[in-house]
């Protein structure tokens, strides 16, 4: 599609902040290359509820919801798919026919990224936060028979999340190296803050695994440091990348030219990391 037309359907990602967010760019040149007539857009939200009543309003057909909008999201919809329901957040929400349905793809990307560098059953897995991404991640964790300690900036976050789901928890000054593998989950070290990491660099080993949700930048302060500890490093481009596609494909019923979406995504990354 190379023009846009009253007939043109609107999807967007919808957060706070936004601006970072590579979405509209992979998504919009899937949808140019199966030649669909849809645009992919990004809005900056504060009030999830109108943002929600707007969507239904204007017939948008489909919200990527990111940061911090993932939990609260879940109570202005009609339906929950299951795994959303059992995880508590939403990532995805799909206008069809005016009724509002949440999904949640993050912890199925991640798996997906994670899965392709190290097996996760018995190991002893650091989880940082207690939001949005945090849950979907450790749900699809504690499936995977990883065994699982959840840190958070505000304990009584991380008590919560790991009694909804029977793992462990600790206080974040307590955090150590006694693990296998290390998730980040909170937004620290997100563009711009890329200087930032969420832990000491003390805490970081040879022969861990460490996977940072964030993906932009593509190699953050924490992977970089990880790496020069002996670490083995994911970053959060494939996790974004996997999520994305199968966004994509539940909005537009089409398979997402996910290679295609893999060469703009990196090639974009690679840009801003070289500025």
């Amino acid at each position: 599609m190379n023009s846009i037309t009253p007939r043109t359907r609107v999807a967007a990602v919808i957060g706070n902040p936004v601006e970072h967010s590579l979405s509209p760019l992979i998504h919009n040149i899937g949808i140019r290359q199966e030649e669909l007539d849809f645009v992919y857009l990004a809005f900056k939200v504060t009030n999830v509820e109108l943002a929600i009543k707007s969507m239904r309003e204007l017939g948008f057909i489909g919200y990527s919801v990111t940061i911090p909008h993932k939990v609260e999201v879940v109570k202005y919809l009609d339906e929950i798919d299951v795994r959303a329901k059992e995880i508590g957040a939403v990532n995805t929400v799909l206008n069809r026919g005016g009724k509002l349905i949440g999904y949640n793809f993050d912890g199925t990307g991640a798996m997906e990224s994670i899965k392709a560098v190290t097996p996760l059953k018995g190991k002893r897995t650091y989880l940082l936060g207690a939001g949005g991404a945090a849950r979907a991640i450790l749900h699809a964790l504690l499936l995977e028979g990883a065994n699982v300690t959840i840190f958070n900036i505000i304990p009584s976050d991380a008590e919560k999340v790991s009694k909804e789901f029977n793992c462990s928890w600790m206080e974040w000054e307590k955090i150590n190296n006694n693990y296998d593998i290390l998730v980040n989950a909170t937004s620290v070290g997100m563009s711009p803050n890329v200087e930032a990491m969420p832990i000491d660099e003390k805490i970081l080993k040879k022969g861990a695994v460490v996977f940072d949700v964030v993906y932009n930048p593509l190699e953050t302060k924490l992977l970089r440091t990880a790496k020069e500890k002996g670490s083995k490093t994911i970053s959060g481009a494939e996790m974004f990348l996997n999520q994305a596609c199968a966004q994509f494909e539940l909005f537009f019923e089409k398979k997402a030219p996910k290679e295609l979406m893999r060469k703009a995504l990196l090639e974009e990354l690679q840009r801003k990391q070289k500025r």
